[in-house]
């Protein structure tokens, strides 16, 4: 039976209704309220401050028993973030208009993911240290964890001849000639893309040329592929830090640029730098990765045709960060979701056209997870389906 068949079937009506207050009255119920907690919030209200909310909504086949139904507190049922109650459904408070998530194409894991996560898994039955977040992305750190790989913050965490995994980020000269003095057995996870860029700077550091890297210097990536030549890469992180360097106009320069920034603002940067500098290289192919770019790509036409777009990934992921730009840019309203409960937070019922992604360091189980909540607590139709 459809959602406007349910609300048409006066018989449908009269029966749930008549079920749920009787249900009200009943000593089963009374029990259920007596702690005061509300079952979304947890917060303790008190019980004469609870209404029923029905798990699964009567417009989607839920029926008025003690399987079924849950006290709420009236925030949650006034903010909607929990399940619509049989009343709101029954007395036609919601519209039956299709609610339509659309996910986009690609997304998640990209290869040089992927095979970082591979090696560590093959490496799982031994002793084995990880240096840095294997990638940036606390459910996988947290899986590999759970399986008994130690993540370090520096070697000298690691005892002296044990297996260490370097992420997928890579890492500087120095830190391979310090593995290679303590005799740690190095597993290489450096993604291609990045080891790509390192050679790049090895290559225009046997030049004259000043070597630019467009990039976050915080982040691991950008500190390793400066370490290929400490004394002569120059990290930029936007069009001012171009106007301040220490650099004669006429000398020339190379530049490179971490894999996982946003075209849009490389090239904001790349426009101050040929506005100062007469004199510039740039490797023949972009050193933005093409899972970056083709995810950039998809959230970006996916912007065009809805009202929000959640992105999935952590908060110190570039490329989901700048998942959370591009959808930006594209006019769509664009919040980045780390963890499952972050859902709560927000009003769904606005939303017609909801648009979804992950980043490239996200696990495809976390978005399937986020996808059947979305589904049956806030009833969007997958797709469009």
């Amino acid at each position: 039976m459809s959602w406007i068949d349910l609300q048409k079937d006066d018989a449908h009506v009269k029966r749930e209704r008549a079920k749920a207050r009787e249900l009200r009255q009943s000593n089963w119920w009374k029990q259920q309220c007596q702690p005061g907690v509300c079952h979304y919030c947890k917060r303790n209200v008190g019980a004469d401050a609870l209404t029923m909310d029905h798990v699964v909504p009567v417009a989607r086949g839920g029926t008025s028993t003690k399987g079924n139904v849950v006290p709420s507190c009236k925030d949650c049922n006034a903010k909607k973030t929990c399940m619509t109650s049989a009343e709101q459904i029954l007395d036609g408070l919601f519209s039956p208009e299709q609610k339509r998530l659309l996910i986009a194409d690609p997304h998640g894991f990209c290869s040089g993911v992927a095979r970082a996560i591979r090696m560590a898994e093959a490496h799982l039955a031994g002793n084995i240290y990880c240096l840095n977040e294997i990638v940036h992305n606390q459910h996988v750190v947290a899986q590999l964890t759970a399986q008994g790989m130690k993540f370090v913050r520096c070697l000298e965490d690691v005892p002296e001849g044990a297996q260490v995994l370097f992420s997928a980020h890579g890492v500087s000269p120095a830190v391979r000639q310090e593995a290679a003095r303590r005799n740690l057995r190095v597993i290489d996870a450096t993604c291609p893309f990045v080891e790509k860029v390192h050679s790049e700077v090895r290559r225009f550091a046997a030049t004259d040329a000043a070597i630019i890297c467009i990039g976050h210097r915080n982040h691991e990536e950008v500190i390793g592929v400066a370490g290929e030549a400490p004394d002569r890469v120059h990290v930029v992180e936007n069009a001012h830090e171009v106007e301040v360097l220490d650099i004669p106009p006429d000398h020339p320069i190379a530049v490179v640029t971490q894999t996982t920034l946003g075209a849009a603002q490389v090239d904001v940067v790349m426009d101050a730098l040929n506005k100062r500098f007469t004199a510039i290289t740039r490797p023949a192919h972009s050193d933005i990765c093409y899972a970056t770019r083709d995810r950039q790509n998809a959230v970006r036409a996916l912007a065009t045709q809805c009202d929000r777009i959640i992105v999935l990934g952590s908060a110190n992921s570039s490329n989901s960060q700048r998942l959370v730009e591009t959808a930006q840019e594209g006019g769509a309203e664009a919040i980045l979701i780390s963890e499952h409960d972050e859902l709560f937070r927000y009003d769904w019922d606005t939303i017609r056209t909801l648009g979804i992604t992950s980043g490239a360091s996200t696990p495809e189980d976390f978005l399937d997870a986020i996808v059947e909540t979305l589904t049956t607590r806030f009833h969007f139709s997958e797709n469009g389906d």
